[in-house]
């Protein structure tokens, strides 16, 4: 292991840091085919271990539990796009790291000129997800459509994202509404057939955590975080998972 950048923070184990993370979420966090973690929050949480001088560690660790496990000293932080909220501050410390947004979805070259969540959807069909924020928030793009005059939006719901994004690749709607990293991912498998429409909206801070109080870690991530940044390795991780629209 490298030479320590930061100075080395106070873990469970010296030598290493342990990340919980609920390594199921591409491209976030996933597993390939021999079993290792990949993912932009893989890549960033190494990243930030090698500016540590530690090993790091990855255990998968389901999200309900996730922040218990961490308070249970079973882990030294969470990275997993774990949310910001007040209550969560309660318990733990945040080092913000990325956005997580809604974002639209076209075919590449977008044909229809959609400028994300605006006029531009109007008398448009648009597949989505049941019961999602992204779901909601075309829904009341529609009725805005319809407030000034305009057609409303044709909304397709679905139960599943695979299906939803099958009606854009069918040409039976013109654009899928989903998360920015749901987006990123299907974008990531087929690079020359879709693109992002507009800016991502509805955006929630990110965070990764640590034990309320652990000062010493709290303050040695946020150095080694704030060092990948100037050095460009965290726009080179985002860009590489198409994730550009999440950055900080």
């Amino acid at each position: 292991m490298a030479k320590a950048a930061v100075a080395p923070p106070a873990v469970i184990k010296e030598g290493q840091i342990v990340y919980c993370s609920d390594i199921s979420a591409p491209p976030l966090e996933f597993y390939d085919a021999a079993r290792k973690p990949q993912g932009a929050d893989i890549e960033i949480g190494d990243a930030i271990a090698r500016k540590l001088g530690v090993q790091p560690v990855w255990r998968h660790t389901k999200f309900a539990s996730i922040i218990p496990t961490l308070v249970a000293r079973q882990c030294d932080a969470i990275l997993s796009q774990l949310y910001i909220k007040p209550e969560r501050e309660e318990v733990v410390d945040f080092v913000p790291y990325m956005y997580s947004g809604q974002s639209i979805l076209v075919p590449k070259g977008n044909p229809k000129r959609v400028g994300g969540l605006d006029e531009t959807l109007c008398g448009l069909a648009v597949s989505t997800l049941i019961s999602t924020t992204a779901a909601s928030r075309i829904d009341e793009q529609s009725k805005k459509c319809e407030q000034a005059g305009r057609p409303a939006i044709k909304i397709t719901r679905f139960d599943q994202d695979i299906a939803a994004l099958q009606e854009l690749a069918l040409g039976r709607s013109d654009a899928y509404a989903t998360t920015s990293e749901t987006a990123a991912y299907y974008m990531g498998q087929q690079k020359e057939t879709y693109e992002f429409a507009g800016a991502a909206f509805d955006k929630v801070k990110a965070g990764i955590a640590v034990r309320k109080g652990n000062t010493g870690l709290h303050d040695a991530i946020t150095k080694a975080f704030e060092q990948i940044r100037s050095e460009g390795t965290y726009d080179q991780i985002l860009a590489k998972w198409n994730l550009q629209v999440d950055k900080l």
